[in-house]
């Protein structure tokens, strides 16, 4: 791991940016009136070597937003508690962030040591082991300080180092994305945004998008630790210098979101899962009205809480959000939510569902299946969800907020999933997807000949309908199952093998002469009640008899009225290669004296060859299509 960012926690006034500074000799209190009151108001950051990174964040309950901001990326804390104080209000708020941000590790700071004796000193570790209990900071080191009269600094220093050995690597989702938590401008250089890469790489030179705007930037400029570089990572704080003549500081603020391209869309709705903090004071109601909290983001929500009314403390549940300002959401990204008024955190959870286009009901059951599971299987069942129109790249770019390079380390590791590749398409499918789409084909063709004893099958237009699967991914379906012998088809309809229309010998009878009639008027199609003149049938009968030739692929139907024999067009088409083996270019009149028909069938004919890219149409006639 390049950098680690560490950020330290805890009540106003314990003493957090004392320590930083004492650790570094960095004031992270820059503001005017942080520096008049004596308090941190915003984000402070300061560098305890190359690959650390402090943050120092606001202790007072009115800046618990400002901190989120801060903590929203951070790799381990340093929960501080005044020895002279002991846990405060915003100690137990500040840790349940933490807590619920899914912070690993971290250690524990007893900090103005000074200020107590060796009982009370007892007394307020025994209080911070009890409040500690169950979370991740349950067996942290105590590390006795006071950074002002420069107590312990030695040993929290080598504390820090330590914890970096114990920080898992973080799982780098593919592409660059960097939530921005400060924005300035530089004189001759112009905006400049500040953040932790969350996942991926930036250079210079590349295109960013800017979020939720939508906006394209490109990246003039690179700085971590305070030096230049020419690219940042995983892991590192970056300072982002922006080019672009639609841009200028006033559209851009901490909330915004740099990513490459492709892989974000801004949602009003979301589906997640939520934990109430046991410490909250009140349920949460339907539609209660809460503020959400997610990387440097804040936005107001609905709540609807998926089968029930209400959820007590202490409890989870699957919900959706309706959001009243848009919102960039990754898939399995952490979110806080706080109360509107008066505030205070009461729960959080993982986003499952970061676009919401169904309706509630359709999106509640989804939610509810996903919320259930493995973080495997939300995968899979996320997948699943698609069914017959499955995801494209594009698309599970935006659903999983995940390259299509990550997501083919994941196929590799489950055979539940897929990439299939199909001329030029690639879908991510679930295995469990084809098998019932080749299921529901099979019965909608067992039900529907059951019922029409005088067709062949199913037109694919037909099964698209009956099925609602994508067009292209039907045809890939289909195609399968054909080559596998679970299918026939004659052109565009399908049938199960071995299935073929059942005629009395009279009908079979009548069929034959049908055909040899227009086996002998080539391509001067006669009209069906002219035919069933001629063969003194009912011109009902003849109809049907025509539509069941045409299933069988021994009658052409060219523009819905013009009826030909398979017979004549062959041989037709074998004319027509004749020809171009001996000359280039075919005239409307030369396809007259090959075909022995008027201009009236021609011209239908000439284009059904065009769509049969036998031919294709040029200057003064037709070529042949190589």
């Amino acid at each position: 791991m390049k950098q680690i960012i560490i950020g330290l926690a805890g009540h106003i006034d314990h003493g957090k940016t004392a320590l930083v500074q004492a650790l570094t000799g960095v004031n992270t209190n820059r503001l005017k009136d942080e520096i008049r009151r004596g308090m941190t108001i915003d984000l402070g950051f300061a560098f305890l070597s190359e690959q650390i990174t402090l943050i120092d964040v606001p202790g007072h309950e009115k800046f618990v937003k400002n901190m989120m901001s801060g903590v929203s990326s951070v790799d381990a804390a340093l929960l501080v508690v005044a020895a002279d104080d002991g846990v405060m209000p915003q100690t137990r708020e500040h840790l349940d962030i933490l807590s619920l941000l899914g912070v690993k590790t971290g250690c524990i700071v007893l900090n103005k040591v000074d200020l107590a004796d060796e009982d009370w000193l007892m007394l307020i570790e025994s209080d911070i082991h009890e409040l500690v209990k169950e979370t991740f900071l349950q067996n942290a080191p105590v590390v006795h300080t006071s950074a002002v009269k420069n107590i312990g600094i030695q040993e929290l220093s080598a504390t820090i180092l330590e914890l970096k050995s114990r920080i898992n690597e973080k799982s780098d989702y593919g592409f660059f994305r960097q939530n921005v938590d400060r924005v300035f401008s530089i004189k001759g250089f112009g905006t400049v945004t500040t953040g932790t890469v969350s996942s991926g790489r930036l250079s210079i030179g590349d295109t960013v998008e800017m979020l939720p705007q939508g906006k394209l930037v490109k990246v003039r400029g690179l700085q971590s630790h305070h030096r230049p570089v020419n690219t940042v990572e995983l892991g590192d704080r970056a300072a982002i210098n922006l080019t672009n003549v639609e841009i200028g500081r006033e559209d851009l603020s901490r909330g915004n979101v740099l990513a490459e391209p492709g892989y974000f869309q801004p949602t009003t709705q979301i589906g997640a899962t939520l934990k109430l903090l046991s410490r909250t004071q009140k349920p949460v109601r339907q539609n209660q009205r809460v503020r959400i909290h997610l990387g440097t983001q804040e936005v107001m929500a609905r709540i609807f809480i998926i089968d029930k009314s209400s959820l007590k403390p202490g409890e989870e549940s699957p919900v959706i959000y309706a959001l009243e300002t848009p919102l960039i959401a990754g898939w399995g990204d952490k979110y806080i939510i706080r109360t509107y008024s008066p505030t205070d955190t009461i729960g959080g959870g993982e986003i499952l569902l970061n676009m919401i286009n169904d309706k509630l009901k359709t999106a509640s059951n989804l939610v509810k299946n996903l919320f259930y599971g493995t973080y495997e299987d939300r995968l899979v069942k996320m997948i699943q969800s698609w069914g017959a129109r499955p995801l494209n790249e594009t698309r599970a770019k935006l659903v999983f907020s995940r390259s299509p390079q990550w997501l083919d380390s994941k196929v590799n590791l489950d055979d539940r999933i897929n990439w299939i590749q199909y001329k030029t398409d690639r879908w991510l499918v679930a295995s469990s997807t084809v098998a019932a789409l080749e299921e529901q084909i099979n019965n909608e063709l067992q039900k529907f000949l059951s019922n029409n004893s005088y067709r062949l099958g199913l037109q694919k237009e037909e099964i698209r309908q009956k099925t609602k699967a994508d067009i292209r991914f039907l045809e890939f379906i289909l195609d399968s199952m054909v080559n596998s012998g679970m299918l026939s088809h004659e052109g565009e309809i399908y049938y199960p093998p071995g299935h073929a229309i059942k005629l009395s010998s009279s009908e079979n009878e009548l069929l034959e002469k049908l055909l040899t009639l227009l086996d002998e008027e080539k391509f001067s199609s006669s009209k069906l009640s002219e035919l069933a003149d001629q063969l003194q049938e009912p011109e009902k009968r003849i109809k049907l008899l025509m539509d069941i030739a045409e299933q069988q692929g021994k009658i052409l139907r060219v523009e819905g009225y013009l009826m030909f024999t398979r017979r004549n067009f062959e041989n037709l088409k074998s004319k027509l290669h004749s020809f171009f083996d001996h000359q280039d270019l075919l005239s409307v009149g030369d396809f007259k004296e090959l075909a022995e028909t008027s201009r009236k069938y021609a011209m239908p004919l000439l284009e059904y060859f065009d769509q049969q890219k036998i031919t294709y149409r040029t200057a003064g006639g037709r070529k042949r299509i190589p």
